[in-house]
């Protein structure tokens, strides 16, 4: 990784992340050649409600080859054998957001195929506020039930606490009569990285960052983000899918918040 990024994650970072995930500890293999070690991926798991079941979701992240090891094929055989890895761990569906170097790999030797991208929606910020008729919280209790609708990912309260309570990053956490929002930041922007009832403008409010706002709604709130001042931007994310069993049928728009994804 270090060698890949130009930084290499803390132990604990690395332990948090792939290990202690409520839905499941992540599988993550790795190649060496000569005693080095060349390559790592990883499929971390998330629950989702897809065409109405709830299923736990295989997503390849954090995949990096050494740079003087790439074009030999190593990142494709390693992800295939993790692949097939999950499949015997009864996992059906994989989904994930690649990267540039990755994404023909997997569109190309892996038989992975593309689904609608993700585009991100930003906000002008005019000032910060106090999340009125919602509280801050250091952790979620017990959650409302879900409004949401559509294929994408459930959370529960030790999900959520996993994910960003418990986080390396900082995260702000919003609780409210009907919903929860969480946000964070991206460099120099806010994010809002999930809400969900009715603390859109709350999160809004108390996000920390710079002038701007990005967030990514789900497909049936998006007249809820525009009436908030949401537009959508050019910037968009590549999603892919693959099944892992020839009865699980891809789902054609899988929904994910930027909270959703690990590099958040």
């Amino acid at each position: 990784m270090e060698r890949v990024w130009g930084t290499r994650p803390a132990e604990e970072e690395l332990a948090w992340f792939y290990e202690r995930n409520p839905v499941r500890p992540a599988s993550v293999l790795l190649a060496e050649v000569e005693g080095r070690t060349v390559a790592t991926v990883a499929i971390a798991f998330t629950r989702m409600s897809i065409a109405g079941e709830t299923l736990d979701v295989g997503m390849p992240l954090r995949v990096a080859t050494d740079p003087a090891y790439r074009g030999q094929g190593i990142f494709a055989r390693l992800e295939a054998e993790n692949e097939e890895r999950v499949r015997n761990l009864g996992i059906r569906l994989l989904l994930t957001v690649p990267n540039a170097a990755s994404a023909p790999v997997f569109l190309g030797r892996l038989g992975w195929c593309s689904l609608p991208s993700l585009r991100v929606w930003v906000r002008l910020r005019l000032r910060r506020g106090r999340p009125g008729g919602a509280r801050r919280v250091e952790r979620f209790a017990e959650l409302p039930p879900s409004d949401g609708k559509g294929d994408r990912v459930l959370r529960d309260a030790a999900w959520l606490n996993w994910r960003f309570a418990d986080a390396p990053a900082s995260y702000r956490l919003l609780r409210g009569e009907r919903g929860y929002a969480v946000t964070g930041r991206r460099g120099r922007f806010g994010v809002v990285a999930c809400v969900e009832g009715d603390l859109l403008a709350k999160a809004g409010s108390v996000a920390e960052g710079g002038s701007l706002l990005l967030a990514a709604p789900p497909p049936l709130r998006q007249r809820a983000y525009m009436l908030a001042g949401y537009l959508p931007s050019r910037r968009r994310f590549t999603v892919l899918g693959k099944a892992l069993d020839p009865e699980q049928p891809i789902p054609a728009r899988p929904h994910f918040e930027l909270g959703d994804l690990d590099f958040l």
